[in-house]
């Protein structure tokens, strides 16, 4: 998947890690071995045309790596990109 094109995801929370448990990508579910880093991307705060406000999740999920990321602002999962 190259850089640039986010795709949206449904993202299985698990609200008491806090972190994401699974995603479904192409029609089908990845279940996350663990999540390898957490970040914060949140810039723009005072120009509402530029605003990003993101927290991204690096996982293991069936072999692969994955970035994810919850779109704060819009309320919506996206997976930026697969890795390997």
């Amino acid at each position: 998947m190259p850089s640039g094109a986010a795709a949206p995801i449904a993202v299985i929370w698990d609200p008491r890690r806090r972190e994401p448990r699974a995603f479904v990508w192409k029609r089908r579910r990845l279940s996350v071995e663990r999540e390898l880093q957490t970040w914060v991307i949140d810039t723009g705060w005072w120009d509402a045309q530029i605003r990003v406000s993101r927290r991204y999740s690096r996982v293991l999920a069936e072999g692969r790596v994955f970035d994810l990321y919850f779109d704060r602002l819009r309320k919506a999962w996206f997976l930026e990109q697969a890795l390997n």
